[in-house]
């Protein structure tokens, strides 16, 4: 499981319900050091005989808490115990949960303490004694909390005191949750250094790991892998496999071999050290493919691979998958890389020769390049194996992902594609969603543990477990504001109708109006950029925001609406314009601006307008569809705002690849200034389901 899906969980409070208290606390100006140590000691000396709470739980783990911070570890261990016994009320535990690691540090130090002993000493016996009956899935989420960085423990306690500094007094509510803050600093701090032998004796009772396996592929170049195996496997096992440029000392081989996988993890042409060059891309397909066979021939492979990966590692996947070999089974794909469709954001691999990245940067483009290499046309027709495709509203890789999807659909109508998209970015298809994206509080249903959801549909496809219920349908979305999933056969089907809305010339205040009915047709607005504006992106500074900055850009806004509506799909259009250049490059970005004033970005980053396939008239027309999915509810009272932004003399956006544009160089102009005049029969259609 991602550890930093339960970092904010260890820093958390269990709930606070405390008497009417203050308590003198002056923020020491580190973190760390003796004067910190002394001063929550002494906050939690004064805190413990007042803390109150109803609730028998919360009030045992809170009490726990300043127990230990005291000093006072016996009671403290006692206090957990009973705490053990309290929540799970007379029924065995199904899964640890992080409240293991408290005990462990609790335990270890009141053993300290009775027997005289250096807590180095004692923390070791107690986790041994506490993993030896985990299971092996259990055993590395515990492996995965243990060794979370110190520094994400230290920054957290940090910004605490930057809170609370210049106070002289605080509320007991504070005095709780700076305790927990500052204990899991403490904690970790203690244990971090001993963790990674721990960890490892523990790995070798379990697993079977050889992490210098070299596979050869036909054309005698040699592929590096790292192969992890559960010990206690009796007979020959499915294979997980990621095929990645990026060297990680994440062990995602050992999470697979976890859950009852051999877990294999290969890389790129020189991606680990060695006489080879790095060569990422280029020949993934062949090689993913070349150790696919060789998996399929070892004594502990029944014969079955399923392919998993983010990013860099879902191109590989879906590379490998263009002609895919007999064993390959099925594919987990998250905010999968389409170089030359998604927003290029290749990154430069550690000693990859320049002249490699050089070439990258003439195809920025989705040209015969990257044709070659992924999925293209007729390709999709032959992938006749489950797909899991993963990806978030605010996923840069968004675009690609749903180009894989809608392809695979386009040349295969009976394909067994299955999409899951919520408020999600990038980083959360590696570490899970954080309940906080960008100032907004993601709903509570959309707080899943993506990995787990990987191993349990690799169940269902490999194994005959049950689909995972989240996965109802082809199209499984997530609705923000609403803290629902629904569930569609079709991308088309997410959306029951849609409102047509005209951007309209009349202005109010900073913006114009987005009007229900169509205007005259010869208004319009007058747009003058000059070479200082260019380059502004129509993005407010995080998905929740008080305020946009649209620099070289317009906003248009609905009226207030009278009733909750839900936005769910793709917002289309039609822009009519007269520009003074041809080489027009224009974004959109949507966003609701709630009753209390606030910008709610619905998708990120802004969507591409490909202007180079735009009708020669007068004006020019040219119609869109974004190559984002977003999903919100609206309630009444909240309206629409859209930023149309566009700049000049640079290539035409990746959105004109995906749209069947070229995308090359536009021809230069010698104006200094875009001049724009906006149509007011320029109009969006707003997705809308019941």
């Amino acid at each position: 499981m991602p550890k930093c899906l339960y970092v904010l969980g260890l820093l958390c409070a269990a709930g606070v319900a405390v008497a009417a208290e203050d308590l003198e606390f002056r923020a020491p100006a580190a973190a760390g050091g003796a004067e910190m140590a002394a001063a929550m000691r002494s906050l939690a000396v004064r805190a413990l005989p007042v803390y109150q709470n109803p609730n028998r739980a919360q009030f045992l783990t809170n009490l726990s808490a300043l127990q230990m911070v005291a000093g006072e570890y016996p009671a403290a261990d006692a206090t957990r115990r009973s705490l053990e016994d309290v929540r799970a009320g007379g029924k065995p535990a199904q899964r640890i949960d992080m409240a293991l690691i408290y005990d462990l540090y609790a335990r270890a130090r009141a053993l300290a303490v009775k027997n005289h002993t250096p807590f180095e000493q004692t923390f070791p016996q107690v986790f041994r004694n506490a993993v030896s009956g985990l299971s092996d899935r259990d055993a590395y989420t515990l492996d995965e909390w243990l060794t979370t960085p110190l520094s994400v423990f230290q920054e957290n306690l940090q910004t605490a005191l930057e809170r609370l500094r210049g106070q002289e007094r605080i509320s007991l509510g504070q005095a709780v949750d700076l305790t927990w803050t500052y204990l899991s600093f403490e904690a970790f701090r203690s244990f971090l250094p001993l963790t990674g032998p721990l960890i490892a004796e523990d790995d070798e009772r379990r697993y079977i790991i050889d992490d210098n396996v070299s596979v050869r592929t036909p054309d005698h170049t040699s592929i590096s892998a790292v192969v992890v195996r559960p010990r206690r496997a009796s007979t020959p096992l499915p294979a997980l496999l990621e095929f990645t440029a990026f060297v990680s000392p994440r062990n995602d081989a050992k999470e697979s071999a976890a859950q009852g996988y051999a877990g294999i993890v290969a890389y790129t042409r020189g991606a680990r050290p060695g006489a080879e060059v790095p060569v990422p891309y280029e020949h993934d397909g062949d090689d993913a493919r070349a150790v696919i066979a060789w998996i399929a021939q070892q004594s502990w492979s029944d014969g079955h691979v399923g392919m998993y990966g983010t990013g860099y590692s879902a191109f590989a996947a879906w590379a490998a998958a263009k002609r895919p070999p007999p064993a390959l089974k099925a594919l987990v794909v998250a905010s999968a890389a389409a170089p030359g469709i998604d927003p290029m954001r290749l990154d430069r691999i550690p000693g990859m020769p320049s002249a490699l990245y050089r070439r990258w940067q003439k195809h920025t483009t989705f040209d015969r390049y990257w044709q070659q290499m992924m999925p293209y046309g007729k390709d999709f027709a032959h992938i006749d194996i489950p797909v899991l495709t993963v990806t978030g509203y605010y996923d840069q890789r968004e675009p690609g992902a749903l180009y894989y999807f809608t392809q695979h659909y386009r040349f295969d109508p009976h394909a067994n594609d299955t999409l899951l998209i919520g408020p999600y970015d990038e980083q959360a298809m590696q570490r899970g969603p954080l309940p906080v994206l960008g100032g907004y509080a993601i709903d509570a249903a959309a707080l899943i543990d993506l990995h787990e959801l990987r191993y349990r549909w690799f169940d269902h496809v490999l194994r005959g477990g049950q689909n995972p219920d989240l996965l109802q349908n082809r199209v499984n979305f997530e609705v923000m504001g609403a803290n629902e999933w629904r569930h569609a056969d079709s991308l088309r089907s997410m959306s029951s109708s849609a409102a047509r809305l005209y951007l309209d010339g009349v202005r109010r205040n900073d913006e114009y109006r987005l009007a229900g009915h169509e205007p005259p047709a010869r208004r319009f607005i007058e747009q003058k950029i000059t070479a200082g504006g260019q380059g502004s992106s129509p993005v407010a500074p995080a998905v929740l925001a008080r305020t946009l900055e649209p620099r070289a850009a317009l906003v248009f806004e609905s009226g207030p609406l009278h009733r909750p509506l839900r936005l769910s799909g793709s917002v289309s259009g039609r822009l009519a314009f007269r520009a003074n250049r041809s080489d027009l490059a224009l974004e959109v970005a949507f966003y609701e601006r709630l009753p209390s004033g606030e910008y709610f970005q619905l998708f990120a980053p802004p969507d591409g307008v490909c202007t180079s396939g735009a009708v020669e008239r007068h004006p020019r027309v040219v119609a869109f569809k974004s190559d984002r999915l977003t999903s919100v509810q609206f309630p009444t009272g909240s309206r629409l705002v859209m930023v149309l932004g566009a700049r000049w003399g640079a290539q035409h956006p990746e959105s004109c690849a995906a749209q069947g544009g070229t995308g090359g160089p536009a021809p230069a102009r010698s104006s200094a200034r875009l001049d724009v005049r906006w149509y007011a029969d320029s109009y969006i259609e707003i997705p809308i389901s019941r």
